[in-house]
């Protein structure tokens, strides 16, 4: 609506309002017209609405389709003959509930972050004034039109044009990401394009008043605030899918559509072997239907969900002690694959907290932990209104910039207990008009008064030459050019009593009486580790963008030290990003690392756009004008010390220590749970093709399926237990945080790892496949069945150490990196053998000789032979080429990896 383009005055006119308030009687009409001063609450979906989306995934589909088929299949077996076996039915059903449940316990960050958002400003009583008489009301009921009347402490709980204001500051960095407070003026009319942190008329709901006092009309109020369209943002449905979920789904549906085409050939091929044996009956087509189920079943990575979550939950157990707290499991692997993180700078790269950087005087600048004037730390505590309250979350309580002054004093062993010593005569608060703050202290011959305040207007009251005030605005403006704060100090003593210095204070500023002490740079410090950790995301082909609140020449500043950017061009504003479209936006991003003065809504815009153009975005931030992006990038990141609750609860990883190194390592983290998946795909498939060469080609040679069902189960077992779930279990190796981002489009299966697996399946299938023909294992013929089943076996097992290594490397290089999984081997071996020799009825086999079960473990073993000298041959052929491992570069002028 512009208000702040208008004159207050014509404010209360549009709005029908006084500066009395409303009388009583408009309160009401308001009240039905307006509605409450509250956010709309999402209607949220039923339990069974939750479940029947989460059993949308076409994994899980084709598990309940199977789960139907088979159970009906055994009941009319069951009903029929009395032989129904309704293991595998069980099986499958427990694989649908676990998948379900671990979808809906994921669920529900929205909901959280959206009632975090509302209760902001629940229970809050407001000051205000109506038909000229002022009151306390719930903040609920508050109307637009409603003149509120604000001062230091209070929270603000709705939107509003300032009619009056006095000294007044507020704290806005949670909506605008300004680490200073904002000082207000009533009286201004802006430009209409003003952007929200330059609206200094203005006062918006969520902030909070830290100095001065002021009156408000009501402009906006519930979801038409600020903050109502942010709560609007998080309760909106993200229908989009992990990058890895979508992986996955893709990779599901080929699995399923090659088993079912395996499993329909071998129905066709074993039910013409049934007509022509004379043999079709209704058990025979029954059995024969159920088996063929059951090996789609065996094909379909009904586990792959399951082992996916507790590998995720493994490594978010492993993240929590690196102070990476991960909420939603899925975030653990995403954030491996992100490409572009886009951080904010208030309390995210910077502390959030203004600190002084350098103390300086006419002739020496140090550090602030170094020795300097006296008069200067006196001019800290004196002339200054925050206090000492020594919490457990803060030392002092004020204005920031006053209480990064006391600190500076507390370190050298000085508190607020010297204004004991002083009786303040007079003080005079800082004011945008006057652009400084006058403080008078009796002493024993008179007073002295320091001022503190802009350079400029500070020098002009000094006794200095003109040269010398230029010379001192010269080196004052070399800390400006660095986006620091400069303030000036000076002091007078002068001889006049507390009575004609409390009568007549002017006089102070109508000459040059006072003498210069010196100036303090501040500044929102970098926090210490992030140089480093953006360093290592360029080494990891991963760009980093700031997207602030802050304005231009900050925000460069701070890219600057921070090698985020090193031209002009590279920086933009938001007001710069809301007028392009989303094509011009994609394009321009190549160029842009740093926006300044965004809003909720560009740094959501440029999210968007980033991820149309295939990056995987991360976004850290820890204001609520970070929770909207934070939801919606493809990981949220927030702080966990200074976040707020609403971009806490919006995020998928929380920063315990507020600290950007932890992106690092939550990145190299989630590359290794993506190449530890990887490696879990591979051992699986392989085994799934195996398994389907083998029981296919028996078919169509007319010979019985090799497996029963409750063998096919404790392959399963093997595919999806244990075994399979050490290979997530893997140690990240040191170069991965040296290697190129996944990109969103790239398969799990790559064509090098498609050719590597289906030759390793073919060979163990035709190995598999001779011994059931030929018996070249020389097995007894009450062996046969167990050696087959156990040659199967223990390809597994040795297969699986295959799979620890993805590339070119032998296994054998880092064999013993993984000492769980070699346990787990022979832990799984044993199992095998007491079936086979112990408990072998139900598995429809009978005991081994032991000189079967060594020539099972060395035929098994071929397939590490198989796979080394394959790896050997690839290492030749492409050193003969003189093929080079590509490196990751980053072009510093368009930050793509």
């Amino acid at each position: 609506m512009n208000y702040h383009a208008k004159s207050a005055e014509r404010v209360l006119t549009e709005l029908g309002s006084t500066k009395n308030g409303l009388s009583d009687a408009e309160i009401k009409v308001r009240q039905a017209k307006f509605g409450k001063n509250e956010l709309n609450k999402k209607v949220r979906k039923s339990f069974f609405a939750r479940v029947f989306s989460a059993l949308k995934d076409p994994m899980l589909t084709i598990l309940v389709v199977g789960f139907f088929i088979t159970l009906f299949a055994n009941i009319g077996k069951e009903l029929k003959t009395g032989g129904g076996d309704f293991t595998e039915c069980i099986g499958i059903f427990a694989a649908v509930v676990l998948s379900v449940s671990i979808t809906l316990i994921m669920e529900g960050s929205s909901e959280k972050a959206f009632e975090a958002l509302k209760g902001i400003s629940d229970g809050v009583a407001v000051k205000v004034k109506r038909g000229g008489k002022v009151q306390f009301v719930p903040q609920k009921e508050l109307v637009v039109g409603d003149i509120v009347l604000i001062e230091s402490g209070d929270k603000i709980t709705a939107d509003g044009r300032l009619i009056e204001s006095e000294y007044l500051k507020v704290d806005e960095s949670a909506l605008t990401g300004e680490s200073r407070a904002a000082e207000k003026d009533a009286d201004r009319v802006l430009a209409a394009g003003a952007h929200l942190a330059e609206r200094v008329n203005c006062v918006y709901s969520g902030t909070f008043v830290s100095n001065g006092r002021g009156a408000m009309v009501v402009a906006s109020i519930g979801a038409d605030t600020e903050m109502g369209k942010i709560a609007g943002e998080l309760s909106t449905e993200i229908p989009e899918d992990s990058p890895l979920y979508r992986k996955l789904s893709k990779l599901g549906k080929s699995i399923t559509a090659v088993g079912a085409a395996c499993a329909l050939a071998v129905f066709m091929m074993s039910f013409m072997r049934l007509i022509f044996a004379g043999a079709l009956s209704f058990d025979t087509v029954s059995d024969l239907f159920i088996s063929c189920i059951v090996l789609i079943i065996a094909a379909v990575p009904e586990g792959l969900p399951t082992i996916v979550a507790v590998s995720l939950a493994l490594n978010m157990i492993r993240l929590a002690g690196e102070k990476a707290l991960i909420k939603k499991m899925i975030a653990t692997e995403t954030t491996g694959a992100v490409s572009v993180i886009c951080s904010d700078k208030t309390g995210t790269l910077t502390m959030n907290k203004m600190a002084v950087v350098a103390v300086c005087g006419s002739d020496f600048c140090v550090k602030p932990e170094k020795d300097f004037k006296r008069v200067l730390v006196e001019n800290f505590i004196l002339n200054s209104t925050a206090e000492e309250v020594m919490d457990k979350n803060e030392r002092f309580r004020g204005s920031g910039t006053e209480c990064a002054l006391l600190e500076v004093a507390y370190r050298r062993g000085e508190t607020v207990k010297l204004r004991e010593r002083f009786k303040v005569i007079k003080r005079e608060p800082f004011s945008s008009e006057k652009k400084y703050m006058i403080t008078a202290v009796e002493t024993p011959t008179g007073a002295r008064v320091y001022i503190k305040g802009a350079p400029e207007r500070v020098l002009s009251l000094c006794a200095a030459t003109r040269e010398q005030k230029a010379g001192l605005l010269s080196a004052i403006s070399l800390h400006q050019s660095k986006a620091r704060r400069a303030l000036c100090f000076a002091h007078f003593d002068c001889d006049k009593s507390a009575a004609a210095i409390n009568t007549d204070f002017s006089f102070l500023t109508d000459g040059q009486f006072f003498t210069y002490d010196g100036f303090c740079a501040l500044a929102d410090p970098v926090r210490p580790e992030v140089l480093e950790a953006v360093k290592d995301c360029k080494s990891a082909g991963i760009c980093v963008k700031m997207l602030t609140g802050d304005n231009l020449e900050t925000a460069l500043a701070v890219a600057r030290e921070l090698k985020i950017a090193d031209d002009d061009r590279q920086a933009v504003l938001g007001s710069d990003v809301e007028k392009m479209d989303e094509e011009s936006l994609i394009k321009a991003l190549n160029r842009i690392t740093v926006v300044a003065r965004s809003t909720p809504l560009v740094k959501l815009k440029i999210v968007k756009a980033l991820k149309k153009s295939g990056e995987v975005v991360a976004l850290t931030g820890d204001g609520i004008n970070d929770a909207p992006a934070i939801r919606h990038a493809d990981v949220g990141i927030a702080m966990g010390k200074s976040g707020s609750e609403i971009t806490k609860e919006a995020a998928d990883v929380v920063l315990l220590d507020d600290g950007f190194m932890g992106v690092v390592k939550a990145v190299a983290f989630g590359r290794n749970v993506y190449k530890n998946l990887q490696r879990f795909i591979l051992f699986q498939l392989s085994v799934n093709i195996a398994a389907l060469a083998f029981i296919t080609a028996a078919a169509a040679f007319g010979l019985p399926s090799p497996f029963n069902t409750l063998q096919l189960l404790w392959i399963n077992v093997i595919m999806d237990g244990p075994p399979a779930l050490t290979l997530g279990l893997e140690p990240p190796n040191k170069n991965l945080m040296k290697l190129k981002p996944v990109k969103r489009d790239s398969p799990l299966v790559d064509k090098k790892t498609f050719t590597r697996l289906f030759a390793s399946g073919l060979y163990m299938g035709a190995i598999m496949l001779f011994q059931y023909l030929y018996n070249f294992l020389g097995a007894a013929p009450a062996e046969k069945s167990a050696a087959t089943f156990t040659l199967f076996i223990s390809f597994q097992l040795f297969n699986a150490f295959n799979c620890r290594e993805l590339g070119e490397n032998s296994i054998f290089k880092n064999f013993g990196r993984n000492k769980i999984m070699v346990a787990t081997f022979f832990g799984v071996f044993l199992v095998h053998l007491l079936i086979v020799q112990v408990a072998y009825k139900p598995f429809g086999v009978a005991p081994m000789c032991a000189a079967l079960w060594i020539k099972c473990l060395i035929t098994a073993s071929s397939i590490v032979a198989f796979s080394e000298l394959g790896k050997l041959a690839y290492r030749l052929n492409k050193s003969r080429s003189g093929e080079k491992t590509l490196s990751v570069k980053v072009n510093k002028n368009q930050c793509k990896a």
